[in-house]
């Protein structure tokens, strides 16, 4: 593999290549380490460097209208590896819903299968190194779940919901860097912003990209095939900008691009009270010897169905004094900067840091997720040997949400633009009642099922106690479709209309149930890395 840095090209007009491939994040870099087997010249091209910095940064600063982001926070990162630098490593699967045209959920629905994802989550899980962890079925787990666990998920309005950690959170750009510099025909070009997807003159075929650098140098990629892996929001835009051919922008004809974009909105609502007998084995999570899981409890397909109910699950945090919060609000943030790379400086401005919201930040992101694999391991089961009598305990309940499919929900351009001339995003987040409206009914669902079963009590909150957190989930903003006027892409990832040119990543998702998408997003960039192996492609 050679790196080249962009500012080295001054004296090329053009480069040639086969495939080649804008983003060098999880999609980005499972593509072409996937690719390079077919001997075909691969041309991986990333904004950034090998670290963040502030200028290449600022080139993803976007103005929100809509439903308000987390101020301070760095949810994408433009450099070698992408936003999987700065991701805690939560991994989950989408379920067999999640793919189904429900009739209460409008414009759900995937135009594939199931088993078309599912089949390549064994691949994802290994390449982000999750621990293989039985079914939920299995005699492990029987054996792990407390009384009062097995009693809340015998409910069939509940099912189990599984998150995964490997030991270290998967960091692309370092895990990778050492494979492809040994593949002689991968090439990655570094500090190579792309400003556009230049169309030939039947509009049908993508000719070349144009990358464009901060020092001003401009030049063209040219392939025979194109595949953009620029997150959720970077795919919908680079397709919106690009209108010398289109003048609504490429894939865009029945307006679409950017429509439908998603989150998983997540709330800190309502506090479960356990009686001192029972206990929370699994809800609370557990280290295991290659990473860790948390068991949370999600809204059964039958519930949903029945109460027309959108596909939430809900975890159980223990709640913290206000010492607690206090200390941990140092904790997180001397954490972040010690073991995430990129929250430094203005992107995390500790200074404007808003107290109102810390209790909400612990509670979306526990010490489990902060503190090395060997260190929660080692606390684990010193707390698991320690003689403690029964006392009863109070858990605040955090709900992660589906979020349904909305075209008014979406991204546009802005009339402000960034440092190399292109228009920044404008990005409208809309959350519907619907998402509330599940929350209550899962809610009262909960309260029952806790009293009837003799656990505790679950004390609910009112509606108007709802605020949501965004979780830098970017979905949906270029869907997959079976015909061209319900979509970007078609059931191969091909915008439609344009053969030769391919999008990864969780832009693509038509509808995204709760789970976080970076497994489902490296298993999409297997299949679509076996869709392009094809010969002619």
């Amino acid at each position: 593999m050679s790196i080249i840095d962009a500012s080295e090209l001054s004296d090329v007009t053009t480069l040639d290549t086969d495939i080649c491939i804008v983003g060098a994040g999880a999609a980005g870099i499972t593509l072409a380490t996937e690719l390079a087997s077919t001997g075909r010249e691969i041309c991986l091209v990333e904004s950034g460097s090998h670290a963040p910095d502030a200028a290449v940064q600022a080139l993803h600063d976007l103005e929100s209208d809509g439903y308000a982001l987390r101020q301070n926070y760095m949810s994408r990162a433009r450099y070698f590896g992408g936003t999987c630098n700065l991701w805690a490593g939560r991994s989950m699967v989408l379920g067999e819903l999640d793919f189904e045209k429900r009739s209460w959920v409008p414009h759900s629905g995937w135009p594939i299968g199931y088993q078309e994802v599912a089949k390549y989550y064994p691949r994802a899980n290994d390449i982000l190194r999750l621990p293989r962890l039985p079914e939920a079925e299995s005699a492990y787990f029987k054996k792990h779940f407390s009384t009062a666990e097995q009693a809340l998920l015998a409910d069939p309005d509940f099912i189990a919901t599984f998150s995964l950690w490997a030991k270290s959170a998967m960091r692309f750009g370092n895990a990778y860097q050492s494979t492809l510099r040994r593949l002689p025909n991968v090439k990655v070009l570094l500090n190579a912003s792309v400003v556009s997807v230049d169309l030939g003159e039947s509009s049908r075929r993508t000719e070349s990209l144009t990358i464009a650098t901060l020092a001003g140098l401009r030049k063209k990629i040219r392939a025979r095939t194109f595949v953009l892996a620029c997150g959720g929001l970077e795919n919908a835009r680079l397709l919106l900008v690009s209108r010398d051919r289109m003048p609504a922008g490429v894939g865009n004809e029945h307006d679409n691009v950017g429509r439908f974009f998603m989150d998983h909105p997540r709330a800190v609502f309502g506090k479960l009270h356990v009686k001192a007998e029972q206990r929370l084995s699994l809800l609370r999570g557990r280290p295991v010897a290659d990473g860790k899981f948390q068991v949370g409890i999600g809204l059964s397909p039958l519930a949903q169905q029945r109460d027309r109910l959108l596909n939430h699950y809900v975890t159980f945090e223990l709640q913290t004094s206000g010492y607690t919060e206090a200390k941990y609000q140092s904790f997180v943030q001397t954490m972040k900067v010690v073991m995430r790379r990129g929250y430094s400086g203005s992107r995390w401005d500790f200074a404007r840091a808003n107290a109102a919201q810390l209790p909400t930040m612990i509670y979306l992101l526990s010490p489990k997720e902060l503190m090395p694999h060997w260190f929660y391991r080692s606390y684990f089961a010193a707390r698991e040997l320690m003689p403690r009598k029964p006392e009863a305990r109070s858990y605040v309940a955090v709900y992660f949400c589906e979020q349904p499919p909305d075209p008014q929900s979406r991204v546009t351009l802005s009339e402000q633009r960034d440092a190399l001339g292109v228009n920044r995003i404008k990005l409208h987040w809309r959350i519907g009642p619907e998402v509330a409206e599940s929350i209550l009914r899962m809610q009262e669902l909960l309260r029952i099922d806790v009293e009837r079963n003799g656990v505790g009590q679950l004390e609910v909150a009112s509606a108007d106690k709802i605020a949501y957190t965004d979780a830098s989930h970017h979905m949906g903003t270029t869907r997959m479709s079976a015909q061209p006027a319900d979509g970007v892409v078609d059931t191969n990832c091909a915008v439609h209309g344009v053969e030769n040119l391919y999008l990864a990543g969780s832009s693509v998702f038509p509808s995204a149930g709760h789970a976080n998408p970076t497994l489902s997003i490296v298993a999409l960039a297997l299949r679509l890395a076996e869709h392009l192996r094809a010969p002619g492609r």
